[in-house]
């Protein structure tokens, strides 16, 4: 999910590139007053130079296209905080799933010496929090008076400052973490198997409901979901237990029924199709 979103986001940059990479060269007013007919030319030269593309309209007054771009930071921004947010969250004590790298010397607390504290991910979070913030200041700076506005102006240089600035701090974060991002298998599944087979109710009923209707087993499985989650009986004993399961799904098939790593769906297929597409798209980009 991670890199189809990145992709995407990708993709709208570079659609947003011959918007944005313009020379601008038409005056104060951006009438060309000053350069006549040779205006446009001499602007068109200057891009070419730069290996921008040129502006229609040359006029100070439009800053739609450099609040495109912010607005595209502010979308990037809140996938990769979304990222930073859920390896934070994984790395807690109580789910130890996942650990971004964390180099022997790094403290993770003045006071409590145990600490190993997500600081990457705080920092990726803090930052698109950031970026995202500068799209109201972006979106405000095109409200531009008359020919040209320097107040204006000011509110859009700050957002473009510092919107680039965190977005290539938070990307350069980002990069470390998923770099040197450690996986505990071991853990994953326990915490899976915190619920006792409960997180495996749908495929049991999808099973069942195949012999008796879905709402039938919904209800059937309900019931069993319910017992074990208030009263602290195991799920799989339960079901084993009522003749309204048991005479479709014997002992095996409802074990089987209960292992996760049996209900995975399509998640390796797209998972490797999203890392081919990643290589890719790296291996196309610009040196």
């Amino acid at each position: 999910m991670w890199i189809d979103e990145l992709l995407r986001h990708v993709e709208r940059l570079r659609q947003a590139a011959p918007r944005l990479f313009v020379a601008m060269l038409g005056g104060g007013a951006g009438t060309f007053a000053s350069l006549g007919k040779q205006g446009p030319p001499v602007q068109a030269g200057i891009g070419r130079q730069l290996g921008f593309g040129t502006m229609t309209v040359p006029s100070r007054a439009l800053g739609d296209h450099l609040a495109e771009n912010i607005c595209l930071l502010g979308l990037l921004a809140a996938t990769c905080g979304k990222i930073g947010r859920e390896v934070y969250t994984l790395m807690k004590t109580e789910f130890a799933e996942v650990e971004e790298p964390v180099p022997p010397g790094t403290v993770g607390s003045s006071t409590m010496p145990q600490k190993r504290n997500p600081k990457l991910c705080q920092d990726i979070i803090a930052a698109g929090a950031e970026v995202r913030a500068m799209v109201p200041l972006a979106l405000e700076a095109m409200q531009t008076e008359h020919e040209a506005d320097r107040t204006t102006s000011l509110m859009m240089d700050s957002a473009e400052a510092r919107a680039c600035i965190e977005t290539g701090d938070m990307l350069a974060r980002l990069g470390a973490v998923m770099r040197g991002l450690r996986l505990d298998p071991a853990r994953m599944r326990h915490n899976l198997d915190l619920g006792g087979g409960l997180i495996m109710a749908e495929a049991v009923m999808l099973e069942l409901g195949a012999a008796i209707g879905r709402q039938h087993a919904h209800d059937v499985v309900y019931d069993a979901a319910q017992a074990a989650a208030t009263g602290g009986k195991s799920f799989g004993d339960l079901l084993a237990a009522d003749r309204r399961v048991t005479a479709h799904l014997d002992a095996a098939a409802i074990a089987a029924l209960l292992d996760p790593t049996a209900y995975t769906g399509l998640c390796a297929e797209m998972a490797r199709e999203a890392a081919k597409r990643a290589r890719e798209a790296i291996a196309a980009a610009p040196a």
